[in-house]
């Protein structure tokens, strides 16, 4: 068995504290910014599909909204 010297063990005691408040800090890190994973049910499933189909209807809608009016507005004011 190896004789240690007063310095070795206080070192040995300073690393193993050091890991301990690394490990803390890593700890408290990855709770605070890590999102918590949810439980996805069929609800919420069901309400993000209509709301970007409700998106999408919108979207569609005033495309072609916009060109049915310039249509007619073209159609009433230049021919006639």
């Amino acid at each position: 068995m190896p004789i240690k010297r007063l310095e070795d063990i206080e070192r040995e005691k300073h690393l193993e504290k050091r890991d301990k408040v690394v490990d803390d800090i890593n700890y408290v890190v990855d709770s605070v910014f890590k999102k918590p994973k949810r439980e996805e049910g069929i609800i919420w499933t069901v309400l993000k599909f209509l709301l970007w189909l409700v998106l999408l209807v919108t979207v569609v809608n005033f495309i072609l909204g916009n060109i049915w009016l310039v249509k007619f507005f073209v159609r009433e004011l230049f021919l006639g």
